[in-house]
Formats: C-alpha cells, sequence, structure tokens
C-alpha cells in the first residue's frame, strides 16, 4: 500500500513538473530594434552672396569728365570760364581749369592748337581726367587735360570723345563709359599726342576720338573722322581687371 501511494505520489510530482513547464511562455527575443537613420543633418545653406561692397559688380566709368563753358579770361595760373553767359558774374557759375604743359588743345575740327590759343568769350569743352583729384575750393578748380575751342556756327559739327577704350570679343573698341564705340577703317587719321601719325593698339588706351556722325543706339557707334592716342591709363585698367 505504501509503495502504491509513493509511486502515485512521485506521478503527480512529474505530472506537475510537465504542466508547469509547458505553461510557461518561452521568452520572445524581441526583434532587434531597427536603428533609426541618422538624423539627416539639413542640406547646408549656401551662404548667400555677400551683398557688400566687396562682391558688388563694379560699374564701368568714363576715364574723362567733359564740362563745356565759355571763357570769360585767361590768366597765368588758370583758364577762368562760366557756364551761363547770361549770368557770368556769379560767383555759382565759375569753374577753373588749370592748364599744365601735358595739356592738349584742339579746335572743333580736330586741328592742334596751343593754350595761348584760348581768349575770353570761346566756348569750350574741357576734359578732365576722372582719377585726377581736385581741391575743394571754391570756384571749382579742376585740372585740364584736354581743352577743345568749340565752333558754335560750323555747318558741319564735329563732336569728340575722350575715354579708355577696350575691344570686345568682335574687335570693336567701346569706351569705359558706354557712350561711344568705334567702327574703325583704313580711312580713319590716328595720331599720337604730338600729332605724329600712330600705328599703335588702340585697345586699352585712352583715345580723343574726332568724330561728326553715329548711331542712336547705346553706345552710339561711329566711324571717326580722327583719334588721338593719349596713352596708357594704369588706374582705369585696374578698375577693369577688378571687375
Amino acid at each position: 500500500m505504501k509503495k502504491t501511494v509513493i509511486a502515485f505520489l512521485l506521478i503527480m510530482a512529474l505530472l506537475c513538473a510537465g504542466c508547469g513547464s509547458s505553461a510557461a511562455q518561452p521568452t520572445e527575443t524581441p526583434a532587434p530594434t531597427e536603428t533609426p537613420a541618422a538624423t539627416e543633418s539639413p542640406a547646408e545653406t549656401e551662404a548667400p552672396a555677400d551683398e557688400s561692397g566687396d562682391s558688388v559688380e563694379l560699374e564701368p566709368m568714363a576715364s574723362y569728365i567733359a564740362n563745356q563753358a565759355t571763357v570769360t579770361d585767361v590768366v597765368e595760373e588758370f583758364i577762368q570760364t562760366t557756364t551761363d553767359v547770361n549770368d557770368a558774374e556769379n560767383y555759382e557759375n565759375t569753374i577753373n581749369f588749370v592748364p599744365t604743359q601735358d595739356t592738349l588743345v584742339f579746335d572743333a575740327q580736330g586741328n592742334q592748337l596751343s593754350v595761348s590759343d584760348i581768349e575770353a568769350g570761346d566756348l569750350i569743352t574741357v576734359y578732365t581726367g576722372a582719377y585726377t583729384p581736385a581741391p575743394l575750393i571754391m570756384p571749382p578748380q579742376y585740372q585740364a587735360e584736354i581743352i577743345i575751342i568749340e565752333d558754335p556756327e560750323a555747318e558741319s559739327p564735329v563732336f569728340t570723345c575722350a575715354d579708355t577704350f577696350v575691344a570686345d570679343e568682335e574687335g570693336l573698341l567701346t569706351g569705359l563709359g558706354n557712350t561711344l564705340a568705334l567702327n574703325m577703317s583704313d580711312e580713319v587719321e590716328i595720331v599720337d599726342r604730338n600729332g605724329q601719325p600712330c600705328e599703335a593698339e588702340l585697345a586699352n588706351m585712352d583715345l580723343l576720338v574726332f568724330y561728326a556722325e553715329s548711331t542712336k543706339s547705346v553706345p552710339a557707334q561711329t566711324t571717326p573722322l580722327k583719334v588721338v592716342v593719349l596713352g596708357s591709363n594704369e588706374q582705369a585698367l585696374a578698375n577693369i581687371d577688378a571687375q
């Protein structure tokens, strides 16, 4: 009897142990968590173009400034002029131009003259250097680079333009001020500052151009009557390279 009870108890113990084992839920190994994609850094925004003066495209600037006025007096130090002949006594209309030994003087047809040919009453166009400093005085006083004695009564007017001329891709010579472009021909008279024939390359040179007719385009185009080669303008060329 005791053996039967003991055997029964052993069987029950084994059954309980088996039930406990089968009832236990196996621990599921969690699926490996996918490593989230690395947070993408926003694309680096390119720094906006510097809007300071360092990045602003330089505008072309004519190498000479033209001033037209009437001579009121010629003294040793300067040529006194007025911008209004009807109010010549008004100090605010006075401009004094200082000639130097290098100042060029021409009549309206391109004939070379001298400062001594200028008289009171003459209408003159004076070209001053855009890069030449001027004293802060009144009346204004500028150094005269070129003086043209105009002829208001001429039947066939001749115009002038002084500037640094550069060649475009097609070889057309255009002033930096973008006011005049030159269609050169074999008939154009080309001289140096002394009036001698000149065969120098005209591109990147300062030129004084005499011309009669031009187109109404921008820049105006013309075939010159005469070109005076003034020389190289290092300041103007440096500004071209900086653009």
